[in-house]
């Protein structure tokens, strides 16, 4: 039986031009910390890290949809049991057909994400997925991660149409600060935001092309009682703040 992966075309949070793959969340994020998140295979029951701040807004849609957790896992099956060079060939097949359609339809060229859920869960991973966007050029690539050493380990490999957001919270921020990474951080208000001089993200845009760390609101489903739980409530009550989808109205006109 042929391996195959499942890509989308936007969703809730991302433009219609944007293509993304997704992993497992949690599972396939070994320097999460601040959002660590995991949702049963079986059940979508959640497990919050021991360090966790707020949850993670992918770890929260996979508890609640199956079909969505089980497209995830049969896209780490499949990836798993493959070399470096095999996950680059099966995520460039699979690729490609949405990619060149994308093209046709719309006279223009697709975005891709490397994750909405998960990230590069190690070094052959990550190379394939370099290797991947070096293939497709110029078509631009992005995505967050907090595999900030990889990035660092890797950086003479990175293709100028990969643009990497290094996500604050995870166990090797210091690289972040060190080598002077564009970062994506979490923010509870427009005010933290502001005090950080941070422009807020309010459609991946800030994300998919070049220029300076930005910050992103807190958004997704959180742990009833948590201080990010507090936060949500509040820019619901003064901005009308529902999380990246028909709040992002509201994000564009209150910020």
């Amino acid at each position: 039986m042929q391996k195959t992966i499942t890509w989308s075309q936007g969703n809730i949070k991302l433009p219609d031009r944007v293509i993304h793959m997704s992993l497992p969340s949690g599972y396939t994020c070994p320097t999460a910390l601040k959002c660590l998140a995991k949702a049963n295979k079986n059940t979508g029951k959640i497990t919050d890290g021991v360090s966790q701040e707020y949850r993670c807004y992918s770890a929260m849609q996979e508890a609640r949809h199956k079909g969505l957790r089980n497209q995830r896992w049969d896209n780490l099956i499949a990836l798993k049991k493959l070399d470096r060079h095999g996950m680059f060939l099966l995520l460039k097949r699979t690729l490609k057909n949405i990619h060149d359609k994308y093209i046709i339809n719309h006279n223009q060229r697709p975005i891709v994400r490397a994750h909405v859920g998960g990230d590069f869960f190690n070094d052959d991973y990550f190379l394939a997925w370099l290797k991947l966007a070096k293939e497709f050029e110029p078509t631009q690539f992005y995505s967050y991660t907090k595999r900030t050493d990889l990035w660092i380990n890797y950086m003479h490999k990175i293709p100028d149409n990969f643009e990497l957001n290094a996500s604050r919270g995870g166990k090797r921020d210091d690289l972040i600060d060190k080598f002077k990474l564009k970062c994506a951080e979490v923010v509870l208000s427009y005010e933290e935001a502001k005090n950080k001089n941070l422009q807020i993200d309010k459609d991946d845009s800030l994300a998919y092309t070049p220029g300076p760390s930005f910050a992103q609101l807190i958004h997704g489903c959180q742990k009833a009682g948590s201080k990010a739980s507090k936060a949500l409530s509040n820019l619901k009550k003064k901005h009308n703040w529902t999380g990246y989808n028909s709040g992002t109205k509201a994000l564009q006109k209150a910020y």
